[in-house]
């Protein structure tokens, strides 16, 4: 199935001073966007807005032609990777895995997700001994059982080496190619594909 992303007129104000405003792109299946920006032009932000987590704001967001407000249905199509790891530290790679399938109440298959990610050798390790690097790969691995069509990836790039920048790059043209969206931000020049892109600089896109 074909998904498309729509947002239109984009605000989002907080203390009286706009995090960002008049946004306005589309993104569609197969189709990965980058939003560019130094630290401070809303780029986090923009991606929160978009997961659900701040719902403070006006303009329209549509998914498929339907707006996500309030929609948990839809806004379960949408899933949103930060920069700081929100992996339990005291559980095993693979069991990590596991309370994730609980979560979204899924059955994954754990030998394809850990070629995937080439994250065979470490599945019962604690991930509190991994390397930043080995836990925003099993960061990945979240947004692989979740299932949902659109990935918000933030500072995706930070902890990794050029290798697995493009294990990266593969991950993302394999969602993208099962009708995904990936939009990823940055505040530096970039190593991954992408099809568009915007910039953001003092609240407003460019």
């Amino acid at each position: 199935m074909s998904n498309k992303l729509e947002i239109n007129g984009l605000e989002c104000i907080r203390d009286n001073r706009p995090i960002f405003k008049d946004i306005n792109f589309s993104v569609k299946s197969n189709q990965t966007m980058l939003v560019r920006g130094k630290n401070g032009s809303g780029k986090t932000s923009l991606l929160r807005v978009l997961a659900g987590y701040i719902k403070n704001y006006s303009g329209n967001i549509l998914f498929n032609g339907n707006n996500i407000k309030n929609d948990k249905e839809l806004l379960s199509e949408f899933r949103f990777l930060g920069q700081k790891n929100t992996l339990k530290g005291n559980l095993s790679v693979q069991q990590n895995i596991a309370l994730w399938e609980l979560i979204y109440q899924v059955k994954s298959d754990t030998n394809e997700i850990s070629k995937i990610l080439n994250i065979e050798q470490i599945l019962n390790v604690d991930i509190n001994s991994l390397s930043d690097g080995q836990k925003k790969r099993i960061s990945l691995a979240r947004l692989i059982i979740s299932n949902a069509k659109v990935w918000l990836l933030d500072e995706p790039l930070v902890y990794l080496d050029q290798d697995k920048i493009d294990l990266l790059q593969n991950i993302i043209l394999r969602h993208n190619k099962s009708g995904g969206i990936t939009i990823y931000s940055s505040n530096t020049d970039i190593n991954l594909e992408y099809d568009s892109s915007i910039i953001m600089d003092d609240y407003v896109v460019l």
